[in-house]
């Protein structure tokens, strides 16, 4: 189901993968991306697979059974949405600290805390926990099938948040840690530069997360950051117009 490409892994390093996966339109997203993710993963002993459809749930939803699929032959996996850009190749993720299963990036946002799995670092397992459980249990909260966040609001209800209702302008609603979980504790939360948001950015970003609601400006930043890694981008807004009536 998988197409792997070979990085230069090193003999004594665990065995790893970086991960991704587009359908229709994305697809011309990740034409832009997937070369900067060879190059990252070249450089630090990654092979690259880009996913096949696994699922007939919402395409988002595809990263759960790919991630499953293919923790099943690696040590380590790193998800990469298929709308990132790579602007600086040569540093590699921090090492998971003792304890930690996986790891992502906060962003703080309009009094809001959120994680975001569009860059998503697993290992197998850690200290009893496993990132398989975590998977089949977000697999199960089909109620999040069709919500605006998709596979990530069951990860992060999971991990004890408070997500936006469903239909709900994220500007209008706050998501919060209400109650920690395990699978709170087993998250490493890594600096932002490894997913460096338009309105919450790192000044030396490793990793651009070009989440634009317009997908026309979506693919034009991101070819502008292929082009000039310290391009500017601009920030979006993230209230729709009301109407002028």
């Amino acid at each position: 189901m998988c197409i792997p490409a070979t990085g230069n892994r090193g003999e004594e390093e665990v065995n790893r993968a970086i991960i991704t996966y587009a359908a229709g339109a994305h697809e011309e997203l990740l034409d832009v991306s997937l070369p900067t993710y060879r190059a990252f993963a070249e450089l630090h002993g990654y092979d690259v697979i880009v996913g096949k459809k696994m699922t007939d749930l919402p395409s988002a939803w595809n990263k759960v059974p790919l991630l499953l699929d293919v923790l099943s032959s690696y040590d380590e996996v790193v998800w990469f949405d298929c709308d990132l850009v790579v602007v600086d190749p040569s540093e590699d993720f921090p090492p998971l600290s003792n304890g930690k299963l996986n790891s992502m990036v906060r962003h703080f946002e309009n009094c809001s805390e959120v994680p975001n799995s569009g860059v998503w670092r697993l290992r197998q397992e850690c200290d009893g926990w496993s990132s398989r459980e975590l998977l089949q249990d977000i697999m199960k909260l089909r109620v999040f099938a069709n919500h605006g966040w998709w596979e990530q609001a069951a990860l992060l209800t999971l991990m004890g948040y408070c997500v936006p209702p469903e239909g709900s302008h994220f500007s209008d609603t706050i998501c919060k840690c209400v109650h920690p979980t395990v699978w709170h504790q087993s998250c490493q939360f890594m600096r932002l530069r490894y997913n460096s948001h338009p309105n919450y950015r790192a000044d030396r970003p490793v990793i651009v997360h070009c989440s634009y609601p317009d997908m026309p400006r979506r693919l034009d930043v991101m070819r502008a950051l292929v082009k000039d890694p310290h391009y500017n981008y601009p920030k979006f807004e993230l209230v729709e117009e009301e109407d002028e009536s």
